[in-house]
């Protein structure tokens, strides 16, 4: 993301997906920026003025509310016909300018991720829940990850079905693929969001096995027991690596009923020739088959993971054929270029 321009004239290697599709909109009929702004940093301007309300709703939303984003950007924003909100933290930053006046002759496209998923934390918080939906409402089309995030954010925030969109992510398989390299890892295991569950993998992981764990949580397990190789701050590339030299890779996540939590892991893994494990949730059963492309566990549950776990250890058939038939199913419906062409029906549409 810090070399957007630079990816977008694919002068580096780096993957593009979350420039969700827009790299591959047809420039004859776009023209497109990007803007990237910074998650930390002083309070400066407004927000020496305004932090204290955004760690409020942060608190109870988990979910950052940038007001500053509009003014730091406002040229850019102002330049464009249509804006497309990338997280739900850019988008209710943005909407909430929209709510208060600004950006009216705009279309503002708000993807949310979280909200639907997120909503157990404040259901209760009358006030709270009403201004998220105010913020909402000010979006011309909402885009979600799946059919019941869809479905849900509606009901939950009282807001038109019809304004809101099921967007399918796509991955860069270009970037993503097969490499040759010896295995070095038993289990691969990837992320940094709030809901990946790491402890439930350490637990379920032999004495024997050699694990790798690519994120900057701090993660806690036993060095005299466990044989798992944490790496943070490493490149993408070097990812791909960790992909191709393990022999499973699994994405944990605590019970989720409408989050997409490490989507694009399972898709990178998937599109890189690997056989993946990943909690059970509402939102995958949209995208993969148990046991074709994938295998799911229970989530939170030890003794389950452990039993799938085994069970491509044991099966090499299997886990043949789950690789296989999951790279097929991301080539053919969850790349960028799928991705950027239902965006170009989705502006058509709003």
């Amino acid at each position: 993301m810090e070399n957007i321009g630079l990816i977008n004239d694919e002068k580096v290697s780096e993957p593009s997906e979350f420039l969700w599709g827009m790299k591959d909109l047809d420039r004859t009929k776009y023209e497109v920026r990007f803007i990237n702004a910074p998650r930390f940093g002083k309070r400066t301007g407004i927000r020496r003025f305004t932090w204290f309300f955004e760690v409020a709703f942060a608190k109870y939303t988990r979910i950052g509310l940038p007001l500053d984003i509009y003014l730091k950007y406002r040229k850019d924003l102002l330049w464009a016909d249509e804006i497309v909100c990338t997280y739900d933290q850019v988008s209710v930053g943005i909407l909430f300018w929209r709510l208060c006046g600004a950006l009216k002759g705009k279309k503002i496209h708000a993807i949310v991720m979280s909200f639907s998923e997120r909503i157990k934390y404040f259901e209760h918080i009358q006030p709270l829940r009403w201004f998220v939906s105010a913020l909402l409402r000010q979006a011309n089309s909402i885009l979600t990850l799946s059919e019941v995030a869809s479905d849900t954010l509606a009901l939950k925030f009282k807001l038109d079905r019809k304004k809101i969109y099921t967007w399918y992510f796509g991955i860069d398989t270009s970037f993503w693929v097969q490499e040759r390299h010896d295995v070095i890892y038993n289990i691969m295991s990837i992320g940094n969001d709030m809901n990946r569950d790491f402890a439930t993998l350490i637990g379920a992981l032999r004495y024997d096995e050699k694990a790798v764990f690519i994120t900057n949580k701090h993660v806690e397990y036993d060095q005299e027991k466990k044989y798992i190789t944490i790496l943070s701050g490493i490149s993408n590339a070097e990812v791909r690596t960790c992909y191709s030299q393990s022999t499973i890779v699994v994405i944990p996540s605590f019970p989720l009923q409408t989050e997409s939590s490490g989507l694009s892991c399972v898709l990178q893994a998937l599109a890189c020739g690997r056989p993946v494990i990943v909690s059970d949730a509402p939102p995958f059963r949209e995208l993969f088959e148990d046991e074709i492309h994938c295998l799911f566990y229970t989530p939170g549950s030890v003794e389950d993971l452990r039993k799938k776990i085994d069970l491509l250890k044991n099966n090499e058939d299997l886990a043949k054929k789950i690789a296989i038939q999951g790279h097929k199913l991301v080539l053919e419906r969850y790349t960028c270029k799928v991705m950027s062409d239902q965006l170009n029906y989705i502006l058509k549409l709003s």
